[in-house]
């Protein structure tokens, strides 16, 4: 159900809370995030542990029929339960045997009963079912879990209907179309066994309000979401807004049975909370919810355009990059990925988005075996798209309509089922990382001077880190960056000026680390690291480079604190990160020091956290369009203000000559940036204007590069550091050298 309401002030949102996936069986994974109900156990000691099957309570061994192996019953509906383990009280049940597929196999007794308890006084017995594993356990027909780490696969379902001994026996459905309430999967705790055990009462209460959201689905409007528990019999919920400084005013009030709100005609540069009362008959609030939210969008974008190419199921897609054909046309290149069918590259022509929409007009599948493709890039008309479990795809793009796999690069050799978990093209090379951590997990560097068979250079594996593995890799000229994502590794800064001899040059971390991607400054001298699963905070942080030997944390770029961020790029002034549930989010990063957030776009209207919504970002086409893929919604294409577009210019920081350390004891490392290739020659001057020490003299690409004063063998005095480019002084640093 779904009602529309107008209000001037009252809306919520924030920590709303996603919902668990629904199970067909027990099974591994995460534990979800949201917990419907709470339990106890009397009396002390507990002698039964539930299973770690990522239920949501009892130590992941229970949970609602509905995503224990299915119901019938909706979880809204479960009212409070007590099971009570006594074998004074046995129940027969229908039994089923996970050895054939959980087929019917009979009666069996659970020693036991189990009770609705909604109304106290009057507790209604249950039907339950059983599970047996005869490979496990014996195939006795009553339920005695083991002391083993499974428990011998006895699992205990609770049925809604009123318990009726004769209900067993004549039993037919299978086991994913009863009435579950509940299911159970629990082990004796190590020294007990069930004849040695007391009588004891697993109390089970549901949350009478429960699952809230507050999504924000356009400017101005939010959408509240919730599930009340069925059995209390409630009269109505009410929806309360306010903003701060102002009373709860009523914005709804909707019949019990009711899940959802819509509300309107709010204003986008407000924060609001909203408030869920559920009531009774007598007008008495049963049970309340609140969450809070700003309901806004979008802000400095004037266009959008989406398409979800191949959409079967979520978390489809992943990476996205841009082409432009030689005629002009423009297109973006997504990564589609499982659960779907189709994976492999989507080529999207973007000419005429937002506009218009979006058209497929190319796809290329993935390569037999490998379904998982995660991250594409470009080189002149060349695409090369990774795949965490399989060889790198070669795909020729001249007829972008047509696009042809011309070959494939193994880019893990000797590693089974090796691939790699993201590309990059810089300095005419490819530089391969991620995939396996068992393989070469470091970086592999390629040549691409045959851009259809590109040629091994070189390899650097980081053995100083405790998990030797980048997860991503960033080139700007000379200088690389090396995300070490595993066990607080932080990042390495490598000197690649020679591809085939990488050298580490420094190595930085924070607490809590779990470093995931950088994106730096044009002149090198601020990174911007992401953090994507460490310990102390997931968003962006920002590392001042300019002396490598003292490398600092100058600041945070924080969206949401409860909001996890993953790719970012800079394009001049303008820092475009991808930050999973919060969007696209664009800031102005003229003074690196005091990022400035200029533009967003929300492409998940899901609740904030995990590791939905925004992948990544492309903001480099020569007509400004940035394209963003969201991991359920496919592609967006985004035109921002023109306001924003042009950014002012930079504040001055620094020269683009930096010396470090000045004083000179022994050695400094020098970082400079070119605005484009050129000759360079870098040297040193003494006081009296000779030319003691030439560091360079050498073409160099644009972008940041390294070089090393070795001051050992000079006087104590001051010098000068000259940098010259094509003939013309650009920088001069004066460096003390001390003794």
């Amino acid at each position: 159900m779904r009602s529309a309401f107008v209000v001037l002030a009252a809306l919520c949102a924030a920590a709303a809370v996603a919902q668990p996936d629904a199970r067909l069986r027990p099974s591994a994974g995460a534990l979800p995030d949201a917990i419907d109900f709470s339990w106890t156990w009397e009396p002390a000691p507990r002698w039964l542990d539930g299973l770690g099957f990522s239920l949501q309570a009892f130590g992941g061994g229970l949970d609602l029929g509905e995503r224990f192996f299915g119901s019938t019953v909706p979880g809204a509906d479960v009212p409070p339960i007590e099971i009570v383990f006594d074998d004074a009280l046995d129940t027969q049940a229908p039994t089923y045997d996970r050895s054939q597929g959980y087929a019917l196999s009979g009666v069996g007794t659970f020693p036991g009963a189990a009770y609705d308890v909604s109304d106290p006084d009057a507790p209604r017995r249950l039907n339950v079912a059983l599970t047996e594993d005869p490979r496990t356990q014996e195939d006795d027909r009553r339920w005695n879990p083991s002391t083993a780490s499974d428990g011998g696969r006895e699992y205990l379902l609770v049925l809604s209907s009123t318990y009726d001994p004769a209900a067993a026996a004549a039993e037919t459905r299978q086991v994913v179309s009863l009435d579950t309430y509940l299911g159970l999967a629990a082990r004796l705790v190590d020294g007990n066994t069930l004849d040695k055990v007391d009588p004891a009462t697993l109390a089970v209460t549901p949350i009478p309000l429960r699952r809230m959201t507050l999504n924000v689905v356009d400017n101005g409007a939010v959408d509240v979401g919730w599930t009340a528990a069925s059995y209390l019999n409630a009269a109505a919920v009410r929806v309360y807004g306010s903003t701060s400084g102002t009373s709860p005013a009523l914005v709804a009030e909707v019949a019990p049975d009711a899940d959802d709100v819509r509300i309107d005609g709010l204003d986008r540069a407000l924060r609001y909370t909203v408030r869920i009362d559920l009531i009774d008959g007598d007008g008495a609030v049963i049970a309340s919810q609140t969450a809070s939210a700003t309901p806004s969008l979008s802000r400095g974008v004037t266009g959008v355009a989406s398409l979800a190419p191949k959409g079967v199921g979520p978390l489809q897609y992943a990476d996205v990059w841009g082409y432009t054909a030689p005629g002009g046309r423009e297109y973006a290149l997504l990564a589609v990925r499982p659960p779907g069918t189709d994976t492999g590259l989507s080529v999207i022509d973007i000419t005429d988005a937002p506009g218009a929409a979006p058209v497929e007009v190319g796809f290329v599948p993935t390569t037999a075996g490998a379904n998982d493709s995660k991250d594409v890039k470009v080189y002149g008309r060349y695409a090369y798209l990774a795949n965490e479990n399989g060889p790198l795809q070669i795909i020729d793009l001249f007829d972008p309509a047509d696009p042809v796999q011309v070959g494939t690069l193994d880019v893990q050799p000797g590693t089974s089922g090796g691939g790699a978990h993201n590309v990059l093209v810089a300095n005419d090379h490819l530089w391969v990382v991620g995939g396996r951590t068992d393989g070469t997990a470091g970086v592999r560097v390629y040549s691409l001077a045959d851009p259809t068979a590109p040629s091994f250079v070189g390899a650097y594996h980081p053995p100083h880190q405790r998990v030797a593995y980048y997860h991503d890799f960033e080139v700007r000229g000379a200088v690389a960056y090396g995300s070490a994502i595993y066990q607080g590794g932080g990042v390495d800064v490598l000197d690649v000026s020679d591809p085939a001899n990488i050298q580490l040059v420094t190595t930085f971390t924070y607490p809590g680390a779990g470093a995931h991607n950088t994106c730096t400054t044009d002149d090198g001298q601020f990174v911007f690291v992401g953090d994507e699963i460490g310990s102390q905070g997931n968003w962006l942080r920002t590392f001042d480079l300019r002396d490598l030997d003292n490398i600092e944390l100058v600041g945070e770029v924080i969206v949401n604190r409860d909001a996890v961020v993953h790719n970012c790029y800079v394009r001049g002034d303008l820092l475009y990160v991808a930050h999973y549930t919060e969007g696209l989010r664009v800031f102005n990063v003229s003074d690196p020091f005091d990022p400035e957030e200029v533009a967003f776009y929300d492409t998940y209207q899901g609740p904030s956290g995990g590791f939905s919504g925004a992948w990544s970002v492309y903001p480099y086409f020569s007509s400004g369009k940035v394209i963003v893929s969201d991991r359920e919604a496919g592609l967006f294409v985004v035109t921002l203000d023109s306001a924003v577009s042009a950014a002012p210019p930079p504040v001055p920081l620094a020269p683009p000559l930096v010396v470090a350390p000045n004083p000179v004891a022994d050695r400094a490392r020098l970082l400079y940036t070119l605005d484009a290739p050129g000759r360079v020659r870098l040297s040193v001057y003494d006081a009296r204007g000779r030319e003691v020490v030439v560091l360079r003299d050498d073409e160099r690409s644009a972008g940041p590069h390294l070089a090393v004063f070795d001051a050992a063998g000079l006087p104590a005095g001051l010098y000068l550091v000259r940098l010259v480019v094509d003939g013309q002084t650009v920088s001069t640093r004066p460096a003390t050298v001390v003794r």
